[in-house]
């Protein structure tokens, strides 16, 4: 049995090459979160990503249309819900969208784990993070609100939005360059990403300063995972 405790609190960074197994991780978690009936929003940036996830009952589906309006207060009488791109909206129209679909949850101070696909693409650079982002990293935890960052490119995600998370969950990394960026906060990262086999997640709690790894062989997904 894995000793993962997915209700608190707190903001979380799971980061991973493209087709490292981060999806299937992260569907494995979602499931985790719906077992403990805490509410959860979903920012798709793709059609099938997690799309199995809507198998749990309850689960409300929302396609995000370029320059469509929505009312994202209504959406939050919804406790779960995942939200995808049609294949028309484009990355930016989407990026556009989701912001100000964060920031309606952010004022309306709903209790919600808002997970935010590819967040690397929400801020200008590694060094200048999405204002939106920011505000919630700092303040969202007191309107019990808290992030759940996904990225694949780990050296475009802000180390100041990464400073926020309480624990941080990574696959194995095979750039060089990626482990030394992760090494700023994670220490002995090399030695540590050298244990990971493939599927395997390391979890490090950063006020701890502890760590340890998730055999890929313990995460298994009830729904079916597309990814």
């Amino acid at each position: 049995m894995v000793d993962l405790d997915v209700s608190q609190n707190v903001h979380r960074l799971i980061a991973a090459p493209t087709g490292a197994g981060k999806s299937y991780f992260l569907g494995w978690l979602i499931e985790k979160l719906y077992a403990e009936k805490k509410p959860f929003i979903i920012l798709d940036t793709k059609t099938k990503n997690h799309i199995g996830l809507i198998g749990l009952k309850g689960v409300k589906l929302l396609k995000i249309k370029p320059r469509a309006c929505y009312n994202w207060e209504k959406l939050l009488e919804y406790p779960y819900t995942l939200c995808i791109p049609t294949l028309r909206t484009k990355t930016a129209d989407l990026v556009e969208q989701y912001t100000a679909l964060i920031d309606a949850i952010y004022t309306a101070g709903k209790e919600r784990v808002i997970v935010v696909e590819e967040a690397h693409n929400y801020n200008r650079n590694a060094y200048a993070p999405s204002p939106v982002l920011e505000l919630v990293a700092r303040e969202g935890r007191g309107r019990k609100i808290s992030l759940w960052f996904v990225t694949q490119r780990i050296q475009d995600f802000p180390k100041l939005l990464w400073s926020q998370c309480y624990y941080t969950y990574l696959l194995k990394f095979l750039i060089p360059q990626d482990v030394r960026y992760v090494e700023a906060l994670i220490p002995d990262f090399n030695a540590i990403n050298r244990e990971l086999n493939r599927f395997d997640v390391l979890e490090y709690n950063h006020l701890a300063g502890e760590h340890q790894i998730i055999l890929g062989s313990n995460v298994n997904r009830n729904t079916k995972h597309y990814g």
